[in-house]
């Protein structure tokens, strides 16, 4: 595997964000992006962005994968969706044991998955049927693999956990049906299992590999990062350098729209107000914030990565959450707040600001990023409970 640079992504993903740029009438139309923009992305390799090298991937870290992310995110909020899940679900598959790891990235297909453990499993030799349907498997048109949350009594592990049971996507029935309020291009399709076979090498114990940072059955080099920062946390770094790569481009185009419109009753340019310049300033400190506060949250990532902390306190790992949330409802703010400035000028179904709004909602009510769930968990860990409520 020749080694790539931070560069060489970055640039990669400037390419990736324009095609999409070119295609999001369609996206938005079609529920989902084309088969080019697929073959485009696995062209440049940006699967292989955190995986292993022993696996033939780049093992790169935090910032370069949030840069990916925010790069795409300033063209399209549904296509950097893509990206980051394309990229990020070879994180977990590198914790599955030996065998499975090996069996998935020699096939050099994308991954997709479902957390909610809501399947159910029956236990066979050599492994576990799995039946249940599934909502929101985000990208799963494009994946050869998906992981299935259940609950499983795993061999080896002292008790159920949730784990993500890992089907081939051929195995399972995808439903192409997705028309949300918005990241509309993201084939979000619902998954269906019917008595599936799975081998015990492509199942993962979730729990275990949160409470321990280490891949089941060994077998892997500690140096890699995926391996030497918090798992979740980790998992979780695409949703904020989304949002900020968006509402980027949001303010922007604010900050021009406003520049160039006549306020006719007024008989003025719009920029020469007093009160759109005061309201343009707020929502770019707002943008200064969300931005800063991304990258403490990256520099908080790399920090854990260079000192080999791949478990942290439960307050850590619950103020990275808060963190997260803030960024994504402040993103959403800003970008309704900017429809709200430029009234009907920007009130079309398909103007870049309203699909900006819609797309940037739906990541904020994304059930990693729900604000009073991360509030109240941080909080609660502020006198010693438990992140959980119910623990």
């Amino acid at each position: 595997m020749t080694a790539v640079t931070h560069a060489e992504i970055i640039e990669r993903a400037e390419l990736i964000g324009q095609k999409a740029l070119a295609e999001v009438a369609d996206a938005e139309r079609n529920g989902c992006f084309s088969d080019d923009l697929r073959a485009a992305v696995h062209a440049a390799e940006i699967h292989k962005l955190l995986r292993p090298k022993r696996y033939g991937g780049f093992g790169m870290g935090a910032r370069t994968f949030s840069e990916m992310v925010r790069v795409v995110a300033q063209y399209n909020a549904s296509a950097a969706w893509l990206v980051y899940f394309t990229a990020l679900h070879e994180q977990w598959v590198a914790f599955l044991p030996p065998e499975g790891r090996q069996e998935i990235y020699d096939s050099d297909g994308f991954t997709a998955d479902i957390f909610f453990p809501i399947g159910k499993v029956e236990y066979v030799e050599g492994g576990v049927k799995l039946s249940g349907e599934w909502l929101y498997g985000s990208g799963v048109g494009w994946d050869e693999w998906i992981g299935l949350g259940a609950f499983v009594e795993v061999p080896g592990f002292d008790q159920r956990q949730p784990c993500l049971v890992t089907v081939n996507t051929s195995d399972v029935e995808i439903t192409r049906e997705w028309a949300p309020f918005g990241l509309r291009g993201t084939g979000s399709y619902p998954v269906k299992a019917d008595g599936v076979f799975v081998p015990w090498r492509r199942v993962l114990p979730l729990a275990h590999v949160k409470a321990t940072g280490e891949p089941t059955g060994g077998e892997f080099d500690p140096e890699e990062p995926i391996y030497r920062a918090p798992f979740m946390p980790f998992f979780t770094l695409g949703f904020t350098a989304l949002a900020v790569g968006v509402t980027q481009t949001v303010v922007k185009d604010l900050r021009q729209r406003i520049h160039d419109r006549e306020r006719v009753l007024y008989g003025m340019k719009e920029w020469e107000s007093p009160i759109a310049q005061r309201n343009l300033a707020e929502i770019m400190v707002q943008l200064d914030t969300i931005e800063a506060l991304n990258e403490r949250y990256i520099c908080q990532i790399e920090a854990w990565t260079e000192a080999g902390t791949p478990v942290v306190p439960d307050e850590d790992s619950n103020r990275m959450n808060a963190w997260r949330s803030s960024i994504c409802k402040t993103a959403s703010d800003i970008a309704f707040r900017s429809l709200e400035l430029l009234g009907g000028t920007a009130a079309n179904v398909g103007d870049p600001l309203e699909i900006a709004a819609r797309d940037l909602f739906m990541v904020l009510i994304h059930v990693g990023q729900i604000y009073e769930d991360n509030m109240l968990a941080y909080g609660r860990t502020q006198y010693g409970l438990s992140g959980h409520p119910l623990l």
